[in-house]
């Protein structure tokens, strides 16, 4: 009685040690393979489906910009705001998430505080950015039925150009301020953290 009380102390003040890589498994505390805390079958399975939805980003927003691009019966204005969306949605897949799959695998950052604040920088870019254009891709849609005849004149070119540019443009102007040092300033630790900082200044 008293092995298995000393046995289970040891485990519990293990625990308040080292928070980060224990589990409860037959109430036996069990180090993990990461400061996750995740087991080496939810890695595989979470790399395994991760990866496949990325290559189905990747792929199937590279396609939608090659077709637009490529053929001439999709050269319309309303396609340009569905392009802008494939290319934030593609960079996403290609760019982000990949590291986002390690940082959250891994349970820290590996990649070293430029590349966090670089990652930081176009994860809010391009999330910002596809917000925005599914917006724009509605409003377009909302003032081609409601206002036909004077929309479709207004809309050029280059007013949809324009359009697409204050998208990118107001998205940039979220994710730059952390950039040039309005962020909290980050503290060495054992098991670095990379995370966009909410603090109010």
């Amino acid at each position: 009685m008293e092995d298995t009380i000393g046995a289970f102390n040891d485990s519990f003040n293990a625990s308040l040690r080292y928070p980060w890589n224990i589990s409860l498994y037959n109430e036996t505390f069990v180090l993990g393979l990461y400061p996750s805390g995740y087991t080496l079958p939810h890695i595989v399975l979470a790399s395994i489906v991760a990866t496949l939805l990325m290559i189905v980003i990747v792929v199937g927003n590279m396609l939608v910009i090659i077709a637009i691009v490529t053929e001439k019966a999709l050269k319309n204005i309303q396609n340009w705001f569905i392009a802008s969306l494939a290319v934030a949605d593609f960079f996403l897949g290609l760019v982000i998430m990949p590291f986002s799959l390690a940082n959250e695998i891994m349970g820290y950052w590996i990649f070293g505080y430029w590349w966090c604040d670089i990652y930081s920088a176009m994860d809010v870019l391009l999330c910002t950015a596809s917000i925005m254009n599914l917006c724009l891709i509605s409003l377009d849609r909302f003032w081609s039925i409601t206002q036909a005849v004077d929309y479709l004149k207004k809309r050029t070119p280059a007013r949809a150009a324009v359009m697409i540019a204050l998208v990118w443009l107001l998205s940039a102007l979220v994710c730059i301020p952390p950039l040039l040092g309005w962020k909290r300033p980050t503290p060495a630790e054992e098991f670095p953290k990379c995370k966009v900082s909410w603090d109010e200044f």
